[in-house]
C-alpha cells in the first residue's frame, strides 16, 4: 500500500495516431477563462461550415498512439486550414494522407519555432486559418506552439483549442494513483545538477506527480528517482496506452517486502532494453 505521508509518482512514455469525417453543426459559443486576475481571453468556438470557421490559430490534439483516439471536430478543422503547423512533417504527412486531408504542411518544432513566429503571425493576420499540431497529443503540453500561443493572444488572435488526446491524462486515469490532486512535471532538465534540484522539490511533494521520460533515459530516471524518492512510493510506467499492445505495471515497494533494488531491476528488465532499441529505431 502507499504511504499517506508520501505523494505518488506516474511517469509515461508515449507515442502517436491520426482521423477524418464531418461532424453535426454546432453552436456558436464562447468559453472564457483566467489563469491571471489582469487577464481574460474569450475563446469563440466556430460553427460547423468552413465558411464560418474564424481566422485564427487552432490548437488540435492528434491521437497518441490508436488511429481512431480524434474528434470529428479536429478533422474538420485539419481538412479547412490554411496551412498545419507540424512538429514532423513526414509524420504527420502520413496522417493527412491516410484520410485523405489536404491542407499543407509547415515545419513547426523546437529547433524553428522562434524563427516561424513572424511569418506564422503575418499569416494569421491577413486572415489565414492556422492549425498546429504535434507528433502526439495535444499541442503546447511539452511540445511547440506555447510561443506562438502567448504571441497571437497578445496580438489580439483568436486562440481555438480543439480538445483531444492527452497522454498524461490517460496515463493517470489508468493508473490507479490518486487523481483528486497531481502535479504535472513533463520532462526533467538534461543537467544533471539541475535535474538532481528538480528532484528533490518532487520528493517533497505530497500528491501524484506525472513525468515525461524518453526511452533511452529510463534507466537513469529509475536511478535518480530511487535516490530521493526513497522506498514508501508507488510508481506506475506508462507506455503504449493506445496501440494494440498496451501496457502499464505498477511498481510498489512501501508496505512490501521487495526491495527497491529488486524493484529497479525488474522494471529495466521489462522495459528499459525494448524502449532503447525502440528509440534507436525510430
Amino acid at each position: 500500500m502507499l504511504s499517506r505521508r508520501f505523494p505518488s509518482m506516474a511517469f509515461c512514455i508515449t507515442t502517436t495516431a491520426l482521423s477524418l469525417r464531418s461532424p453535426p453543426p454546432t453552436k456558436i459559443l464562447t468559453l472564457t477563462f483566467c489563469s491571471n486576475p489582469q487577464f481574460t481571453h474569450s475563446i469563440p468556438l466556430e460553427s460547423s461550415k468552413r465558411g464560418l470557421l474564424k481566422p485564427g490559430l487552432y490548437l488540435v490534439g492528434t491521437p497518441i498512439g490508436n488511429l481512431e483516439d480524434i474528434t470529428l471536430r479536429a478533422l474538420r478543422v485539419l481538412n479547412s486550414a490554411d496551412v498545419i503547423l507540424s512538429e514532423d512533417t513526414r509524420h504527420s504527412g502520413k496522417l493527412l494522407h491516410h484520410y485523405n486531408i489536404k491542407t499543407p504542411l509547415l515545419s513547426y518544432h523546437k529547433f524553428n519555432e522562434s524563427q516561424r513566429e513572424q511569418a506564422v503571425l503575418k499569416r494569421l493576420k491577413q486572415g489565414e486559418i492556422v492549425a498546429l499540431i504535434s507528433d502526439a497529443g495535444t499541442p503546447c503540453i511539452s511540445d511547440p506552439g506555447m510561443e506562438l500561443a502567448k504571441l497571437c493572444v497578445d496580438e489580439n488572435i483568436l486562440v481555438v483549442p480543439i480538445p483531444g488526446p492527452s497522454a498524461l491524462v490517460a496515463a493517470l486515469s489508468a493508473s490507479g494513483l490518486a487523481t483528486d490532486e497531481f502535479t504535472f512535471v513533463g520532462f526533467l532538465p538534461k543537467h544533471a545538477g539541475s535535474r538532481r534540484e528538480r528532484l528533490m522539490v518532487s520528493a517533497n511533494e505530497m500528491m501524484t506527480q506525472i513525468f515525461y521520460v524518453p526511452p533511452h533515459k529510463l534507466h537513469q530516471f529509475l536511478e535518480e528517482t530511487s535516490l530521493h524518492f526513497g522506498d514508501s512510493r508507488q510508481c506506475v510506467i506508462a507506455r503504449e496506452m493506445t496501440k494494440m499492445h498496451e501496457e502499464a505495471v505498477k511498481l510498489v515497494a512501501g508496505g512490501t517486502s521487495v526491495s527497491r533494488k529488486t524493484i529497479y531491476s525488474l522494471a529495466l528488465r521489462k522495459f528499459g532494453k525494448q524502449l532503447e532499441a525502440e528509440d534507436d529505431s525510430n
